[in-house]
């Protein structure tokens, strides 16, 4: 029953991996999304979301959740980012990807530290 509390993240992880593979051809073409590395703040903000909806089923599990729901995180970005850069022939990926990804799980760290855990909203996560 446990792995209910993950129902969220795997979801969310879904719409990444659709996002990741998604070919070339098919993403939009809007002007925001011609700003120069867009991509990277998407990155950020995808892992971002992923990582602090992680925290809430490690600390249900009572682990150390400000270790293991970001490496959790870490770990199947750098996978994800791997597949991609192996099985896509329209997409590319390289280690800025990677380092957008790592840096927006850095930053849920703070966040749910500070500003979410032992809160009211952390339900919500």
């Amino acid at each position: 029953m446990k792995m209910i509390w993950f129902v969220k993240p795997f979801l969310w992880l879904a719409l990444i991996c659709y996002g990741l593979f998604l070919p070339a051809q098919n993403l939009p073409v809007k002007p925001l999304l011609q700003l120069p590395h867009f991509d990277k703040i998407v990155h950020f903000g995808l892992f971002f979301v992923f990582s602090l909806l992680l925290f809430r089923p490690f600390k249900k599990l009572k682990t150390r959740y400000l270790f293991w729901a970001p490496v959790t995180a870490i770990l199947l970005s750098g996978l994800l980012e791997s597949v991609q850069r192996t099985i896509s022939s329209t997409r590319s990926s390289n280690i800025y990807d990677f380092a957008a990804n790592v840096s927006g799980i850095l930053v849920s760290i703070l966040v749910f530290h500070f500003l979410v855990s032992e809160r009211k909203w952390e339900r919500l996560f």
